[in-house]
């Protein structure tokens, strides 16, 4: 259903301002039952999908806070895939509005779900999912990186929708299937007498500058032995170094099973790079897959959106990626080591490559003698590369750029092209773009970071310095990727004289 007439609805259905107070009040009310089945009867009795995730999202989820961006279909049938175990529990840390949760009912309905999550203004939201599918489970609002209880409801299955009761402590968690997006790339303070409990005793401490796997180790900790777990991260906790002795010891441990690299452009709400990682006991091997390559598109268009001045009257177009169902049987199945898409690799070889998990640096590039991709779209995608991290790098105003030791860097760009690559673009028949100095204003295209306090400038530099270290980091390891793949197509002919330097 279209955003705005599925807001609409919505609010017609449950009549507030404060939609999730009023979703909670009316879930908790002798009129439950009613207005649920109502709901089914406006979805066409279609539930495969959760819809309230978009009200959720593009009205009240909190990015700047918490990094909420909700986890798209197709990845969370992925997760809820890669997680089939038979067994009979599944536990959703950082669960959100339910997405994953639901794709693992559409899987399998009569399981026990645990879904756990901190914002209190989604959990209406979650609770409101789970019963109108008549699930048996709980669903809690806990801090998954304290471990701190807030308040929790146990879900039983009725004749048609879940009864609903309040519960007041938290249940035991061990199950057979853990899923879970967390939020990305925050930073966490243990106190002492937390690492002393059972996701961490004896083990390593992941950095106080990055939860990522804080959640992992949450969730290892536990889900039962013979058990899976499915994570969407943000691909810089695949080399990372702060992150390194955590990858070293999940891998020692055996628990890596497979790592994905999805498609960019898959989250309607943020660009970042993600991948997939399942864990399991007593692997030897980890099996890779990029998947970049293997992206289907969807268009989401949304017109007069609900709600405000800042919603009323908006067009929303916007392409995305999404992961086809054979691909997701593919990543989820035997790794038959296809060159561009998966290979399975020892953990001794793993460990002498750094610990580094990157996929496309244990798979194969297509063997294809004499034939490469064309040279015009491998330079456009170096040339590409280029730009975004030009703009990443550099667009911010020249007092933060020197304060971070960026300014001596933009100003080498402004002097000239990369002498070398200018020369092999050249050759090739193409031409290198040079990096150049970006300033942005609020003018046109333009983007302007002005402080006018000298003292708040630390602040500004620790709020934009971690995402463009992460994001520089991934484009450096992409403009290598295809630098390589530029060398080796050269190579051939140029030792056969087909190129003349």
């Amino acid at each position: 259903m279209e955003l705005s007439a599925l807001t609409k609805a919505f609010h017609g259905l449950i009549d507030s301002d404060d939609l999730p107070e009023a979703v909670l009040r009316t879930l908790m009310s002798p009129e439950k039952n009613s207005v649920l089945s109502y709901y089914v009867d406006m979805m066409g009795k279609n539930l495969q999908t959760d819809e309230l995730q978009k009200i959720f999202q593009y009205y009240y989820a909190d990015r700047k806070e918490k990094c909420q961006d909700y986890t798209p279909k197709s990845i969370a049938k992925l997760c809820a895939t890669a997680t089939e175990t038979g067994g009979s529990v599944v536990y959703d840390l950082c669960a959100g509005s339910g997405a994953l949760t639901i794709q693992k009912w559409v899987q399998s309905p009569n399981k026990t779900f645990i879904c756990e999550e901190l914002d209190g203004r989604v959990i209406p939201l979650l609770l409101f999912n789970m019963a109108v599918r008549n699930m048996d489970g709980y669903v809690l609002n806990r801090n998954a990186l304290t471990l701190e209880f807030e308040n929790g409801y146990k879900l039983s299955p009725g004749s048609e929708f879940s009864e609903i009761e309040e519960i007041q402590n938290p249940p035991d968690i061990l199950a057979d299937e853990v899923i879970s997006n967390p939020p990305y790339n925050i930073k966490w303070d243990a106190p002492a007498p937390m690492l002393a409990d059972s996701r961490f005793s004896g083990k390593p401490i992941p950095p106080s500058s990055n939860a990522n796997f804080v959640f992992v180790m949450t969730a290892l900790s536990q889900m039962k032995p013979g058990g899976r777990c499915a994570f969407v991260l943000p691909c810089g906790v695949l080399s990372s170094e702060p992150e390194k002795e955590m990858r070293e010891y999940l891998l020692s441990a055996g628990m890596l099973e497979r790592v994905i690299s999805m498609p960019d452009k898959m989250f309607e709400a943020t660009s970042i790079p993600t991948c997939v990682i399942v864990f399991s006991g007593g692997n030897k091997t980890v099996k890779f897959y990029d998947c970049r390559k293997k992206a289907a598109q969807e268009q989401r268009n949304q017109n007069g959106q609900f709600g405000g001045a800042s919603h009323e009257n908006r067009t929303y177009h916007k392409t995305v990626n999404v992961l086809p169902d054979d691909v997701i049987s593919a990543v989820c199945g035997d790794c038959r080591n296809e060159p561009e898409f998966s290979q399975e690799v020892s953990m001794n070889d793993i460990l002498k490559n750094d610990c580094n998990l990157v996929p496309s640096r244990y798979i194969a590039l297509q063997e294809q003698e004499g034939q490469h991709r064309p040279y015009a779209d491998i330079m456009a995608d170096i040339n590409r590369v280029s730009r975004e991290r030009s703009v990443i790098k550099i667009t911010c105003n020249e007092t933060l750029a020197k304060a971070i030791g960026l300014y001596e860097v933009a100003e080498l760009d402004k002097q000239a092209d990369d002498e070398g690559l200018g020369k092999t673009f050249q050759l090739l028949g193409g031409h290198y773009e040079s990096r150049r100095y970006i300033t942005l204003t609020k003018n046109k295209n333009e983007f302007r970071v002005e402080n006018q306090d000298k003292e708040n400038l630390s602040s500004l530099i620790s709020f934009f310095l971690p995402m463009w270290k992460q994001h520089i980091f991934y484009l450096n390891q992409e403009e290598n990727r295809l630098l390589a793949e530029l060398r080796d197509a050269m190579l051939p002919e140029l030792m056969s004289g087909k190129l003349e330097v």
